[in-house]
C-alpha cells in the first residue's frame, strides 16, 4: 500500500521539477534573444555610468566571472567595474548578442563587447574587444545573470585602432 503512494509522490516531484525548470522552453529562441539583447543594452548603459545599483540588481547572488586564469566572485566583479580606474574612463560599452541557446532552466548567450577607454594622460584611447559566454535566468518576474565566461579578448593601444569598420 505504501509503495504506490511513494511512487506517486516521486512522479509528482519529477513532474513539478520538470515544469518549474522549463523557463527556456516556454520562450522561443527569438523571444529569449529580444530579452537578452535588452538586458545587455541596460548592462552597457550601467557599465559606462558605473551604476552599481543596476549591477547589484542584474547579477544573481551566486554570479561569477571566469577569466582565463582567474575566477571573480560577484562582489569582486562589482567592485572592479563600479568605479573608473585611475588610468582612464570607460566611454563605450557596446554589446552584440551573437548566439542564444537554451540550457536547462537558463539561457546561454555568446556576446561581443566593444569597450573604449579614454586615457587619463590624454594620449588617446584604448580599445578592447571581448567575447563572453553569459548565462541568464528568470527569477519570478526578473532576469538575472548567473555567470560570464571570457572566451576571447584583444586590446589595441598606443594609437592603434581595431580593424573593424564600426570603430
Amino acid at each position: 500500500m505504501m509503495r504506490p503512494v511513494l511512487r506517486a509522490i516521486a512522479v509528482l516531484l519529477l513532474l513539478s521539477r520538470s515544469l518549474l525548470g522549463q523557463a527556456p522552453s516556454t520562450l522561443s529562441r527569438s523571444e529569449a534573444r529580444k530579452i537578452i539583447v535588452e538586458l545587455n543594452r541596460e548592462w552597457g548603459k550601467a557599465r559606462v555610468a558605473f551604476d552599481k545599483p543596476t549591477f547589484e540588481k542584474m547579477l544573481a547572488p551566486d554570479f561569477y566571472v571566469q577569466l582565463a586564469d582567474q575566477k571573480l566572485t560577484r562582489q569582486e566583479f562589482i567592485d572592479e567595474i563600479s568605479a573608473p580606474s585611475r588610468g582612464g574612463k570607460l566611454t563605450r560599452f557596446d554589446v552584440e548578442v551573437l548566439t542564444v541557446e537554451p540550457s536547462g532552466d537558463a539561457w546561454v548567450a555568446v556576446i561581443e563587447e566593444k569597450l573604449e577607454f579614454a586615457r587619463a594622460d590624454g594620449k588617446g584611447n584604448v580599445y578592447s574587444l571581448w567575447v563572453t559566454r553569459d548565462r541568464w535566468k528568470k527569477f519570478g518576474d526578473r532576469w538575472m545573470a548567473l555567470s560570464s565566461e571570457a572566451i576571447g579578448n584583444e586590446a589595441w593601444r598606443d594609437g592603434a585602432k581595431p580593424p573593424f569598420p564600426d570603430w
